[in-house]
């Protein structure tokens, strides 16, 4: 079923790039160390409201300098954080109804759960805050860090770049005033009795601007057919991003093409280079398209997006992902688990 999805999606035979892909249908150590096997996923992001993207530092807005004008970006480990949060909710809504299937796939009884949420710093197991569980699909490609369960790290299996807006600041950023609430009161009156030195307070904020087109790409390396499937998925579903989610951040995710080949193609940056200045996605998309064409390596499948497909057929009626590509994952997570700990401990020479 999930090579006949791949095609629905893709347009092509699994057959065709099946050589990209890890054979995690059984536990090999051959597949823990890079094999050359990459899925380029390269993607439009569209603010459809006004974004709060800051990061680490002063500005309300990330920058980047580029032939001397000033672009707004968003670092990857933003984006990445979203699309790992949607992936964990589609993997806990899957679970929540076949709880049973996955806990044969484990192997164990006990309640799965797996959450970004930092882990306590405590010795007592059951005064531990959460943290990864280090074996559903999720931990296994994005990987873990030895603390978060077992006796080894794994190492992320998906990078990516920033993404950097197609139009420059003055374009694409507005500012915009508030007012600032009391943590006490709730009101934006601050200090003094009534009447006598009462005022208020407002404060600013730099926005990105709703219709603000990105451009980027993530590398999928040596993964399995159905967590690509499931990852593509959560990719597609990814719909908020930045600070304040409850009044800015909405956004949109298109996926105008993916190459399978032996290394990384391109980058956000060489793809940004070709679109500078374009304000209309459909023309972002068509020229990313035809400059792919050009420096192709490999199998690559394009299109005005590829997300309509995406939901229609790995999403059923009610918008979870289809249980046999997330049980077939799961599978792949054990049979990847299971041979990194072959491999640690000499299973392969």
């Amino acid at each position: 079923m999930s090579e006949n999805l791949f095609k629905s999606v893709f347009g092509v035979e699994y057959s065709q790039v099946k050589e990209f892909f890890s054979d995690l249908t059984k536990v090999d150590p051959n597949n823990v160390v890079p094999r050359g096997r990459v899925i380029n996923v390269y993607v439009v992001v569209r603010a459809e409201n006004e974004l709060l993207v800051r990061h680490e530092g002063g500005e309300d807005v990330s920058l980047a300098t580029i032939d001397n004008e000033k672009f707004p970006i968003i670092l990857y480990d933003k984006f990445q954080s979203v699309y790992r949060r949607k992936e964990l909710e589609l993997l806990r809504s899957d679970y929540d109804l076949h709880k049973a299937d996955v806990n044969k796939i484990r192997g164990k009884d006990e309640e799965w759960f797996c959450t970004l949420r930092p882990t306590a710093a405590t010795k007592k197991a059951e005064e531990r805050m959460g943290g990864l569980c280090g074996e559903c699909p999720d931990c296994m490609t994005f990987g873990f860090a030895v603390r978060e369960g077992g006796n080894y790290n794994v190492k992320s299996r998906i990078e990516g770049d920033l993404l950097i807006a197609t139009t420059p600041e003055q374009k694409s950023i507005v500012v915009r005033t508030f007012n600032a609430v009391d943590d006490v009161t709730k009101t934006t009156l601050i200090g003094g009795e009534e009447g006598e030195g009462r005022t208020g307070a407002l404060f600013r904020l730099s926005l990105v601007k709703e219709g603000t087109i990105f451009v980027g790409k993530i590398a999928m390396k040596d993964i399995g057919l159905n967590d690509f499937l499931l990852k593509i998925a959560a990719l597609s579903a990814v719909s908020r991003i930045g600070g304040k989610t409850t009044q800015f951040g909405t956004i949109k995710v298109f996926i105008p093409a993916v190459m399978f080949s032996r290394y990384e193609i391109s980058s956000s940056y060489d793809m940004f280079k070709k679109v500078k200045g374009k304000d209309n996605v459909d023309e972002v998309i068509t020229t990313l398209n035809s400059e792919l064409d050009k420096i192709k390596k490999g199998v690559l499948v394009t299109s005005n997006d590829f997300v309509p497909a995406i939901r229609k057929e790995l999403f059923d009626s009610k918008g979870n992902v289809k249980s046999e590509v997330v049980l077939n994952a799961w599978k792949e997570a054990k049979n990847f688990k299971e041979a990194i700990e072959s491999f640690t401990k000499g299973g392969k020479k």
